[in-house]
């Protein structure tokens, strides 16, 4: 595969912590104050519960009563209800597990997409990647408040980060759970402080559990690639660069469609209707640029569609995802991968193709 730095180089993620792994004494040190009280994070090999919820239970009685739910939209808030509690809920062995095997986590799509990539020969690149599960231990830490953990804590958890993901101090890097980037807060995804990543990792989980998204154990930290073009930013500094979102089918090896990723009715929609400062500002910079982004769309699109279709037969998985591309200057990265089904834009594709894959029973 041939990588952004032009090298013939394979890049890989591994699902085993391969960094300094304490003995279970000393996590004793990362404590957490709850209500005032400081309790340890470990016992008996184990995360110290703070919610106080049997999530196990929980999950197992929502998730039998959504199976047998014959209402469509009842069936869909159930769902919604467990996505959302198992975002907050403090891990269990099961819920890790559950994490561990989520089809969305880079890291279990990143290894089967390059190895794809170099086998067919592809133009298309992926940025150069380093990721790791945590140990339960340390995945619990990152659910944990920010505010809530000690400075030495904080200090062993940045430690513990910098070895397992191998960082070089002088080096930028782009970061993200194994399944969310908070690219809509720029400035904690873009981290040029590798010895505080394990901080940055602790605010992007945080937020990632509020909005819904805290379904990984998983940390990645990738070549942050900059922006050639010079495209204005927003989202606090992220570069507006032209990205392309497909619908692939690996069991057919067929793509169902392709759609600008800043589409632009999703977003001046959301922008225009975000009363805040930063929102309002964003809001003129995209309809400024808009033009440039439907232009470069329109002109790459069918390049972009012609090389996934070359490599799709080689890539091992299973399913339907999207899969995401973004452009800088003549290069198309393949840069995230997640289920269709829980993929947003969707409904952004012709009428005549939703059409077609209802009839086929593929999407509601």
């Amino acid at each position: 595969m041939t990588t952004s730095n032009g090298k013939n180089e394979q890049t890989a993620v591994t699902k085993e912590w391969d960094g300094r792994y304490p003995h279970k004494q000393a996590f004793q040190s990362l404590a957490v104050t709850k209500r005032g009280e400081h309790q340890r994070l470990v016992e008996g090999g184990f995360p110290l519960r703070t919610d106080g919820f049997d999530i196990d239970v929980m999950v197992e009685t929502l998730e039998k009563k959504a199976d047998i739910e014959t209402d469509k939209r009842e069936k869909k808030n159930l769902q919604a209800l467990v996505s959302r509690l198992i975002s907050v809920a403090d891990l269990s062995p099961s819920l890790y597990n559950r994490f561990s095997d989520n089809p969305n986590s880079l890291l279990n799509w990143f290894n089967p997409l390059q190895k794809g990539l170099m086998q067919a020969k592809s133009s298309l690149k992926t940025p150069q990647t380093r990721g790791v599960r945590l140990p339960i231990e340390l995945a619990q830490f990152m659910r944990i408040d920010y505010v809530d953990t000690s400075r030495k804590d904080r200090d062993v958890f940045n430690q513990l980060v910098f070895d397992a993901l191998k960082l070089e101090e002088d080096k930028t890097y782009f970061i993200k759970t194994g399944t969310f980037s908070s690219k809509f807060q720029f400035a904690n995804a873009k981290c040029n402080e590798p010895l505080e990543m394990g901080e940055y990792f602790q605010v992007i989980n945080n937020f990632a559990m509020q909005v819904g998204a805290g379904h990984s154990v998983d940390i990645v930290a990738r070549e942050y690639i900059e922006d050639s073009e010079n495209n204005p930013t927003i989202y606090n500094g992220m570069p507006l660069r032209t990205e392309f979102r497909a619908f692939v089918d690996f069991d057919s090896d067929e793509i169902f469609g392709i759609v600008p990723y800043w589409h632009p009715i999703v977003m001046k929609r959301a922008l225009k209707h975000n009363l805040s400062p930063s929102s309002q500002e964003d809001f003129k910079t995209y309809v400024a640029h808009e033009d440039v982004l439907r232009e470069n769309y329109n002109t790459y699109v069918n390049h972009v569609k012609k090389s996934l279709l070359d490599v799709i037969p080689y890539i091992a998985l299973d399913g339907r995802y999207s899969v995401d591309i973004m452009k800088d200057g003549e290069d198309f990265y393949v840069i995230d991968m997640a289920l269709m089904d829980e993929s947003a834009l969707v409904d952004q594709l012709p009428d005549f193709t939703l059409e077609k894959l209802r009839e086929r029973q593929l999407i509601d």
